[in-house]
């Protein structure tokens, strides 16, 4: 019975899995290139970061550059009750006045020491910030896609590789109840082998928690149902043409952080220039329409219309308007000091990440011929060992230890595939490449 319940127990292991992969391949079949398309269509931060794009692209206007104009109105009466002294009688009478008055009016700017276009040209800045932002927010996505894409796949992998070393255990635990029966072999090595299939089978289902949990957030980053079933369509086939002064010389001019900071100085010194601007007068052009028309109820009544059209120049300057004029000059030159300094931080900041990340690209590359052939070295001699254990001529401790570095030959190797493309797809979003390198 127990042979018969852990022999069901593998079946139904082996049985799921392979249910699982043919419903996902029914479902839903994604390359990494629909796996992007998706993500920067449906993605959250993408959708936040093109709403912020199109908000400073709104800012961006010539409102500081035209007039104001407005129109008035206004209507008004005034009840006022008098009293004449005369001097034989007491005269009482009411007077009342109506007003009706109506204005149009003309505001113009034409000088405020050169502020209105550095305010201008502070807005086209942003803009082009938040152009920076959706970029890095889009390139970002891409390699956070593309890294969990290829995670996947070495998840799927391993749990093939489980699902091998299982199967193994499993044969071997049969084959030591057969021989267990005979009585070739002792109860301990029997329980031995049967432990050993637990612990496989539990590995095996880990395993498949591990995978089923990355599926769940490369769905989050697509931003599509969590619940989805896909099945993916590539192997990992690392680049071995990256060359650290490309990257280099590629990040100096692509890289969306190094660009942001840049824009953030050139926006310092835009600051610095509307500061300076209040040390200059301002020169202001002003005009209007005035129709006013009066009338009261005295006797005779009397009527007043006044109606004309005014113009004129107004030039004014600030003598002294409590040192804060200056007090805004000297934050904004610490303002650019301050550009310059975060500046020259990013930079090299980006430049020690491509270094670190190519060492670690360069070191994984040149392990990977070594592990992948140890791997099959050692899925040779596991071969070669199953038979052995069959004949009679190994223990069962020394099978197992065959069969565990078997498993630690195959994990070296998809872990230095999958380090060598992480490291891969972290250089081309560093040096801005991240659209053409994948």
């Amino acid at each position: 019975m127990t042979r018969i319940k852990y022999i069901l127990l593998s079946a139904a292991l082996l049985w799921g899995a392979a249910a699982h992969a043919q419903d996902s391949l029914a479902v839903r079949r994604m390359t990494l290139a629909d796996c992007l398309r998706q993500g920067v269509e449906a993605n959250y931060n993408v959708k936040l970061a093109r709403t912020a794009r199109q908000i400073a692209e709104n800012n961006v206007t010539n409102a500081q550059f035209l007039p104001e104009v407005s129109l008035g109105a206004r209507q008004s009466q005034d009840r006022v009750g008098t009293a004449d002294h005369l001097p034989q009688s007491v005269d009482r009478s009411r007077y009342v006045t109506n007003l009706v008055a109506a204005d149009a009016t003309l505001s113009w700017r034409l000088f405020d020491g050169m502020g209105m276009f550095a305010t201008h040209q502070t807005q086209k800045e942003l803009l082009s910030q938040g152009e920076l932002n959706l970029r890095n927010s889009m390139e970002r996505l891409v390699a956070d896609i593309s890294q969990q894409y290829y995670f996947l796949i070495t998840q799927l992998d391993r749990l093939k590789a489980n699902r091998r070393y299982l199967e193994i255990s499993n044969i071997r635990y049969n084959q030591a109840l057969e021989k267990y029966a005979i009585g070739s072999i002792s109860g301990l090595e029997m329980k031995q082998a049967k432990i050993d299939l637990n612990a496989d089978s539990s590995t095996y289902v880990q395993q498949q928690l591990l995978t089923d949990n990355a599926f769940v957030t490369l769905n989050s980053l697509m931003n599509i149902d969590l619940d989805a079933q896909i099945a993916l369509c590539d192997t990992i086939v690392p680049n071995e043409a990256l060359s650290l002064a490309d990257l280099e010389r590629l990040a100096e001019e692509n890289n969306s952080q190094i660009l942001a900071a840049r824009s953030g100085g050139r926006l310092s010194e835009l600051d610095l220039r509307v500061a300076r601007s209040g040390r200059y007068p301002t020169l202001d052009f002003n005009s209007g329409y005035r129709l006013n028309r009066s009338s009261n109820s005295s006797a005779p009544p009397s009527y007043t219309n006044l109606n004309g059209f005014s113009w004129g120049f107004t030039a004014s300057m600030k003598i002294f308007g409590g040192m804060e004029t200056g007090r805004k000059i000297r934050n904004a030159r610490l303002g650019v000091e301050r550009s310059e300094l975060l500046y020259d931080q990013t930079r090299q900041q980006v430049m020690a990440d491509i270094r670190t990340q190519f060492n670690t690209y360069r070191k994984n590359m040149a392990m990977i011929s070594f592990v992948s052939e140890s791997a099959d070295v050692a899925m040779l001699n596991l071969e070669a060992a199953v038979e052995m254990y069959r004949l009679g001529s190994m223990s069962g401790v020394e099978f197992r230890e065959i069969q565990r570095s078997y498993m630690q030959a195959e994990e070296r190797k998809l872990d230095a595939i999958l380090q060598t493309k992480a490291t891969e797809i972290d250089l081309l979003y560093l040096s801005g490449e991240i659209f053409n390198g994948l």
